[in-house]
């Protein structure tokens, strides 16, 4: 039998990403309905996942630490990102992340937990308690598609471009 861990274990591309408020609001997408993710699992039993928005502002400044508070706004509210160890329980198919690394700090040196779900090359994960979102507590749903063997189109052609540019 194959543990859930070897399946997980790889590079994932994110599909969807919405939340579902707990008093039966409508679903959200705080990352707006295009964004951009990746989510690795490590065979020694790391994890690492980076969201974005696609429409966050570009800094005027070309320096990372030189941004005006729109554009730090932007930036903020348009990222999430953490890393740290996970840990795969087969017989509920969860998987346990012990985050030790988060853009919110609030999540630093906590658990959470997403059911797991496959079919195919798809990953479906749903948060397994609620979190607090913009006022709201909601669970998330996220559609992963894995990436291991395939090459990102988007990121290829753009560094195809700004490879040419150069002398």
């Amino acid at each position: 039998m194959t543990s859930l861990k070897n399946e997980l274990v790889g590079t994932w591309k994110l599909l969807s990403y919405i939340e579902v408020p707990i008093g039966g609001d409508d679903s959200l997408f705080p990352m707006g309905k295009n964004p951009y993710g990746l989510l690795m699992y490590s065979p020694d039993g790391f994890m690492s996942v980076q969201i974005s928005r696609e429409e966050r502002l570009p800094y005027k400044s070309n320096d990372k630490l030189q941004a005006s508070e729109e554009e730090m706004l932007s930036s903020l509210h348009g990222y999430i990102a953490f890393s740290g160890k996970f840990k795969v329980d087969n017989s509920s198919a969860i998987v346990t992340y012990m985050i030790k690394s988060s853009l919110f700090p609030n999540w630093k040196n906590k658990v959470q937990r997403r059911k797991i779900d496959f079919e195919g090359d798809i990953l479906y994960l749903k948060s397994t308690e609620p979190i607090l979102s913009n006022g709201l507590h909601v669970n998330s749903y996220m559609t992963w598609q894995r990436t291991d063997r395939v090459i990102d189109e988007f990121f290829e052609e753009r560094i195809r471009k700004e490879l040419s540019l150069q002398p």
